[in-house]
């Protein structure tokens, strides 16, 4: 197991949210999905922010372990605030999609860049090089620049940094760079996939899902880690009154969290539902 060797059997086999080193997680593709096998997942979306790159080496891991891969991406987008919108069963060779994520990691690193400046104007220093080498091959953000400001002293701990210095409306934050939610669901759409809001309880924007449904969202992730079991509750009735398809996932990330893969997801009769909506 990687990287501290424990099992906790998934309760929830089938988990539809997690991340790789080519976004924000600390284990890369292939040891995510030796790690997802061996706790019992037997179905796993791959779901890293603005990118699909890590598809092929999970999926390559995950053929001869017995564990099913869903190609997915958790894209960054904007509909009165920033919220994110999961795309399942996306070609990752897909031209346009490809095309539109290449410009958001772009984007990401010029927002980097930015955020550097502001630091800089506050006395902080910070090696822009380094944070985008600590991304590796994955999308670099805020995260990245949170250990960097933990590693040179300048912060407690990456909450701090964010409290204190990167969160919104703090003095180095800069706006990100965000398609509308309506263009991601159409894209989703476009390279094969379903749309599904990504933890609505932390987006606080239930007032519009009758607007995100009528653009063509597909789900609501009903179950997750920031979701007690009456906020589930609640998310799986506005699924059910706004025609979407309740899902879950683990929004796994790290192993050393409370949370680990399996312990958030849904049964094979609600993945079976959410499938039968590809266009």
């Amino acid at each position: 197991m990687e990287p501290n060797g424990q099992v906790r059997p998934a309760t929830r086999p089938i988990d539809l949210h997690c991340h790789s080193t080519f976004s924000d997680g600390v284990l890369d593709p292939a040891a995510l999905a030796r790690r997802a096998a061996a706790q019992g997942v037997t179905a796993l979306a791959l779901t890293d922010h603005d990118t699909v790159d890590g598809v092929g080496p999970a999926s390559d891991a995950a053929a001869p372990l017995g564990l099913r891969l869903i190609p997915g991406i958790e894209i960054s987008t904007w509909h009165t605030r920033e919220i994110h919108v999961l795309g399942y069963f996306v070609d990752p060779a897909h031209a346009r999609l490809r095309a539109v994520t290449a410009r958001q990691r772009i984007a990401r690193v010029e927002r980097v860049r930015e955020i550097a400046g502001r630091l800089a104007a506050l006395g902080i220093p910070l090696d822009v090089d380094a944070v985008l080498a600590q991304a590796g091959p994955g999308n670099v953000g805020r995260p990245h620049i949170a250990t960097a400001l933990l590693e040179g002293g300048h912060v407690r701990d990456r909450d701090d940094a964010f409290d204190r210095l990167l969160g919104a409306g703090k003095p180095a934050y800069v706006p990100a760079s965000r398609l509308p939610a309506s263009d991601a669901i159409a894209l989703i759409h476009e390279a094969g996939g379903v749309a599904v809001l990504a933890h609505p309880g932390v987006e606080n924007i239930d007032h519009a899902l009758p607007d995100l449904a009528r653009a063509g969202l597909d789900g609501l992730e009903c179950a997750h880690p920031a979701h007690d079991a009456a906020t589930t509750q609640r998310y799986r009735r506005l699924a059910q009154r706004n025609g979407l398809a309740p899902t879950g996932g683990s929004d796994f990330h790290h192993p050393y969290g409370a949370y680990d893969l399996g312990s958030f997801g849904l049964d094979a009769d609600e993945l079976a539902t959410l499938e039968a909506r590809r266009r």
